[in-house]
């Protein structure tokens, strides 16, 4: 019975289907490994694409360090030299956060952007 259904089948293939199922029937095209090599490439490309931001940003946060210490440290030295009783008299100095909660807070936030460009990618 299932024989008839198969045959059926064949019978009602018009000419179109019959050439895709021919084409596909033939023997694969040899090219010397011309395919593997460009799929290494293109893998190659897509990791060094991967790679090149994060390395970028460490380099260049390796090279800001000590400008940005220095920055820093100017700030703190600026406070220092202010008048206390001028901190005292602005409400709003006593509830700005402590350089060090900054500090995590936006590596939170460049840590959250990769994980998330590594998700994408």
């Amino acid at each position: 019975m299932t024989s008839k259904i198969i045959n059926m089948a064949e019978r009602m293939k018009d000419k179109d289907e019959l050439r895709l199922e021919a084409l596909f029937r033939s023997e694969s095209i040899a090219d010397d490994g011309f395919s593997q090599r460009v799929l290494r490439r293109l893998r190659r490309r897509m990791w060094v694409r991967r790679l090149v931001l994060p390395t970028a940003l460490v380099v260049g946060g390796l090279v800001a360090f000590k400008p940005a210490s220095e920055l820093v440290a100017a700030l703190f030295k600026l406070l220092d030299v202010l008048p206390k009783d001028l901190t005292a008299a602005l409400p709003s100095a006593s509830l700005l956060p402590q350089a060090s909660t900054i500090m995590v807070g936006g590596a939170l936030v460049v840590a959250a952007l990769l994980f998330v460009r590594a998700l994408e990618d």
